[in-house]
């Protein structure tokens, strides 16, 4: 039920968890402020670029297995310092329609923010799981 969470005040959720969004991909891609610097865990690629935002797209650097394809276009504001959605593996949100009450948008916008979080944790768990962080014992 974790891809079931909904909190009472949804829109300050979103808010917070853009923001932990922000520094959890800076912690794995420090190139998003500098773009001079690259990662080599995953590959963001900067499609636009203004002085406080960044359209970028975010997904595995190199992987071998098919179900890790997942691909990630954001925005990041660099001077709130957040991540946004915008889609994910190239299914666009629906732009605010006539049949879209502002519920289904911003209900539409926690689940993609909350899978990038997810997919985010995973990509930091398995940097401090990769070989070169192992530190070997000496006795």
């Amino acid at each position: 039920m974790l891809n079931q969470v909904r909190p009472i005040n949804k829109s300050l959720c979103l808010q917070m968890l853009c923001e932990e969004n922000f520094v959890k991909l800076h912690r794995l891609d420090p190139s998003i402020k500098c773009p001079s610097t690259t990662s080599s865990h995953i590959h963001t690629q900067i499609l636009e670029s203004g002085p406080y935002t960044r359209l970028v797209l975010i997904r595995q650097h190199q992987s071998t297995d098919s179900l890790s394809h997942t691909q990630f276009k954001c925005r990041v504001y660099l001077d709130t310092k957040a991540v946004e959605v915008l889609s994910i593996d190239g299914v666009d949100v629906p732009p605010h329609q006539n049949t879209q009450g502002p519920r289904d948008v911003l209900n539409e916008k926690w689940s993609l923010n909350y899978l990038l979080e997810k997919w985010l944790n995973f990509q930091l768990l398995a940097l401090n799981a990769s070989p070169q962080q192992r530190h070997p014992i000496s006795v």
